[in-house]
């Protein structure tokens, strides 16, 4: 017995010090966050009053997320990408930080549509990623955002500076495919989807794909 109790006490020492061996060791980083958008004609339908609104969002860890493609979207999401208002996602956002798995929440203004902004984020390993949404407007319910990104390479090294492309999506939560706000629900509620001339065709402008309509740029400082 005391042989066996020795063997498995000496299994479990080195189980935790392989655990130990791959643990990330913990560091922050800083970033300066860029965001410029390019709303412009002939790549993308412009209506009168075209602008987008105030970006909402989080730094979090890999065990959650603010909104992603493929399932449908919350509440908080619906009412930013039908009327920009942030009341729910602020709170949906407050009850993911509470649980541990998002580390701050931010609201940044939003650039022009051929504008850039300009903000600073800190992260940490713990929580890596960065996600936000903000409308875009006047539009039925499609948004512009960052799903989960992680600032963090395959190599567990933070990413020096990255430009990465921003894309606008479907909500799913209303019909309509013209430039003003108001539209029926949809019903039922579809999943959330990145917009393409056949479900934006009003954006796409005649053009065979909905493109980029901006970009966002992370520097580590």
């Amino acid at each position: 017995m005391n042989k066996l109790f020795l063997v498995i006490s000496a299994l479990a020492i080195l189980s935790c010090n392989k655990k130990k061996d791959t643990t990330i060791p913990f560091s922050e980083a800083t970033y300066t966050m860029t965001v410029s958008l390019n709303w412009t004609s002939p790549q993308f339908g412009v209506p009168g009053g075209a602008h987008v609104t105030p970006l909402i969002g989080m730094i979090h860890s890999k065990d959650t997320f603010q909104w992603k493609t493929g399932i449908l979207a919350t509440a908080g999401l619906e009412l930013v990408a039908e009327q920009g208002v942030n009341t729910i996602m602020d709170t949906e956002l407050d009850a993911i930080i509470a649980s541990g798995k998002a580390l701050s929440k931010f609201t940044f203004t939003q650039p022009a549509i051929t504008g850039t902004v300009i903000n600073t984020i800190t992260l940490n390993t713990n929580y890596p990623l960065i996600s936000f949404a903000s409308m875009l407007a006047p539009t039925p319910d499609w948004f512009i955002g960052l799903n989960s990104f992680s600032l963090l390479d395959n190599n567990s090294q933070w990413i020096s500076d990255i430009t990465i492309d921003l894309y606008s999506y479907d909500a799913g939560s209303e019909d309509g495919d013209v430039f003003s706000t108001g539209y029926p629900d949809s019903s039922p509620h579809g999943n959330v989807a990145i917009l393409t001339p056949a479900n934006a065709s009003i954006l796409a402008n005649g053009n065979a794909s909905v493109g980029p309509i901006g970009t966002i740029r992370f520097v580590k400082n």
